[in-house]
This record gives structure tokens, C-alpha cells and sequence, in this order.
């Protein structure tokens, strides 16, 4: 079971919380996960995401929205992979809790999943404790306090892969 999470981060917090959720994901047997950070330009592997059952969208909160550069990967690059079919899920991270709308990055983020015909996933309230109703968003100045939440995250996601996957191998 290969795992995507595409994400952007420049100033460390996203991408700390995207290996977070990566450990939490390979913490699943037979789950094999793979970090790529849009900074810079970059592009994520094609091979990789298109073999990819799950892909994990990360970015950090800008006027409550994603990252320009998230946005521009959905709009321009996203239709270059095959992500219809495959389960999808988002996480933010976000300056303050007061006002920051990293709950509205996230949703945005599911929203063009939708229309690339994913089927998204946060674990909502059906796993319990802790909720994750649309996906995680971590605040920088508790980022390591939400290590936990975003490895139970990565490791939720991973379960419904493969629960949702190996049916059809």
C-alpha cells in the first residue's frame, strides 16, 4: 500500500507535521509512505502518486485559505495525476488558533479533491476519540503537542486504505 502526501512548506511547521502523519501511516504493516514538498517548484513523482491508493494534502494557512502554491498544484499540475478513485484526505497548520482558518484551508483543499473524483476521508467521528472532523490543523506554537493527533491521523488513513484497497487485489 503506497501513500502519498503532497504538501507545501517553507518554514518547516507543514512539513514537520507531514512526517508526523507519514509515521503515523507507515506505522500500518505493509504501508509504505512518501513525503513531497511543492517548495521550490518541486513535483512529486508521478509514478509514485499514480501508484498511490491514498494522498494526504498538507499546506500552511494563508488569509484562511491554502497556500497559493497548493492552489496552483491543484489548478495547473493535479490533473497530470490519477487521483480519481483514490482516497484522499488534508491537514493544515496555521499561526494562531484565533482567526487562522485552517479548518477552511482544509475544506478547501477536500473540495478540489472532490472534483478530481477522490473519496475523502478525515475519520470524522466514527474512530472516536481524538475527533478529526475534516483533518488535523496544527498550530505553530503547539506543534509538538499535536505530534500525537497527527500520527493517529496518518495511521487512520492508512487503515481505511487498506481496508478500502486490498478488497481489490
Amino acid at each position: 500500500m503506497k501513500i502519498s502526501i503532497i504538501y507545501y512548506s517553507e518554514t518547516g511547521c507543514t512539513h514537520q507535521a507531514a512526517e508526523w502523519i507519514a509515521a503515523g501511516a507507515d506505522s500500518v504493516p505493509h504501508t509504505e509512505t512518501k513525503l513531497f514538498n511543492l517548495c521550490g517548484g518541486a513535483a512529486p513523482d508521478t509514478q509514485w502518486v499514480t501508484e498511490s491508493d491514498a494522498v494526504i494534502f498538507g499546506t500552511p494557512t494563508y488569509y484562511a485559505n491554502m497556500c497559493w502554491q497548493m492552489k496552483q498544484w491543484f489548478d495547473a499540475s493535479g490533473r497530470n495525476f490519477a487521483l480519481a478513485g483514490k482516497l484522499g484526505a488534508a491537514f493544515a497548520t496555521e499561526n494562531s488558533p484565533f482567526g487562522g482558518g485552517g479548518e477552511l484551508a482544509v475544506t478547501a483543499m477536500l473540495e478540489h479533491m472532490l472534483v478530481y473524483g477522490m473519496v475523502v476521508y478525515s475519520s470524522g467521528s466514527s474512530c472516536g476519540q481524538p475527533f478529526i472532523h475534516t483533518g488535523p490543523t496544527i498550530v505553530r506554537d503547539v506543534l509538538e503537542e499535536r505530534r500525537p493527533l497527527c500520527e493517529i491521523f496518518g495511521r487512520r488513513i492508512a487503515e481505511k486504505a487498506h481496508a478500502l484497497f486490498e478488497k481489490e487485489r
